[in-house]
């Protein structure tokens, strides 16, 4: 990233005042478990309930990873907050968790902006938890040396990401997001480097799982559970100004829908590269995650220019995909005949997994983004 934030003073006082309302406390205790999934279940729903799916420590692990990439999420997405205040917090944040979130007077700082810049434009379930911002560090801090590692490497990437994205929007010869590398680029710094964060883990937690392997897959993984979501959201983020895809007509969706799929079919070969002994868990994780996904694609083909995008998925479907994932979990062969009955049908355009993470992955390039 560009600079090294400048070294703060010490903060004596234990609570601050944010705009003379907003009391801003920091504490030395790590997050409890309670809550823990507490904020899990208030800002994530579908994560609320398919990250329990994993086993163990495991499951915790990566709740409080997505938790750390949910507060860098929400300053970069709050409407309201200043684009240069959130560039140069999202590049201090991304250069603190480089330093694996070692001076905790930065932290403590950034607590504090975070809560100032997101104010008005957060909801109030992710203002409560930039609260517990600190904390949540903290439990990071208690964690193995080698799980550390990988939360602060997914971590510093995605806010260097997202300043850059952002910096690409002040900029008068940019003009935002006009092609598919353009799209790459974009859904690796919000989602492909949590695929790759995931394949670390599952690694590290599973030492028969093959590591090179889940991480040539990863990136591919995590932008076809992207691209869903910037299918499903379109009307909504343009009424807030955004453009995450190049699209005009309804043959450019249904294109994007065929590149989604292919990437969904990338993302059953990332399940079955998990060992079925150790890993059913990861797996059920993974496994229904993608199949919700291709249920919401399959809506969003039938349906490309809805003006409302009011693509969603009942408890019903829900509960079955549960019931069905649980079923093929244990077997490649049920979780590709499962993945073919949901997507029959659907028009797919595959990619090289490896040259699409060659072209954009930064995870092996540098331990430090700054």
């Amino acid at each position: 990233m560009d600079t090294k934030p400048p070294p703060c003073k010490p903060l004596n006082p234990s609570e601050v005042v944010i705009n003379n309302a907003t009391q801003v406390s920091f504490s030395e205790e790590p997050m409890s478990t309670e809550s823990l999934y507490d904020h899990l279940n208030k800002v994530s729903r579908s994560f609320a309930i398919t990250i329990p799916l994993m086993s163990g420590p495991l499951k915790d692990c990566v709740s409080l990873a997505y938790l750390l990439c949910r507060i860098v999420d929400t300053v970069e997405d709050d409407a309201k907050a200043n684009t240069v205040d959130k560039i140069t917090w999202l590049s201090d944040i991304s250069f603190l968790a480089g330093d694996d979130f070692a001076d905790k007077d930065v932290l403590f700082r950034l607590k504090e902006k975070a809560l100032e810049l997101c104010s008005e434009g957060s909801n109030a379930e992710y203002v409560a938890l930039l609260h517990d911002m600190d904390k949540a560090v903290n439990l990071l801090e208690t964690y193995d040396d080698d799980i550390k590692e990988i939360v602060c490497h997914a971590v510093a990437i995605l806010a260097h990401g997202m300043a850059s994205n952002l910096r690409k929007t002040l900029d008068e010869d940019e003009k935002g997001i006009c092609n598919l590398d353009d799209v790459d680029n974009y859904c690796y710094f919000v989602a492909g480097v949590i695929g790759e964060m995931l394949a670390e883990l599952f690694a590290l937690y599973n030492r028969d799982v093959n590591k090179n392997e889940l991480m040539e897959l990863a990136v591919s993984f995590g932008e076809g559970l992207q691209l869903i979501n910037i299918l499903r959201d379109r009307a909504k983020d343009a009424q807030r100004g955004a453009l995450f895809l190049p699209v005009k007509d309804e043959q450019d969706v249904l294109e994007y829908v065929a590149l989604t799929q292919g990437h969904l079919d990338d993302a059953i070969n990332f399940i079955c590269a998990l060992p079925v002994k150790d890993s059913s868990g990861s797996r059920m994780f993974c496994l229904t995650n993608v199949c919700m996904a291709l249920l919401l694609l399959r809506q969003v083909s039938r349906d490309p220019m809805n003006p409302q995008c009011d693509y969603r998925l009942t408890r019903a479907k829900v509960k079955r995909i549960f019931v069905l994932c649980r079923l093929a979990a244990h077997s490649n062969t049920l979780v590709r005949a499962l993945s073919f009955i949901l997507s029959a049908g659907m028009r797919r355009q595959r990619r090289s997994v490896r040259r699409l993470r060659d072209k954009v992955s930064i995870w092996d390039h540098s331990s430090n983004t700054n």
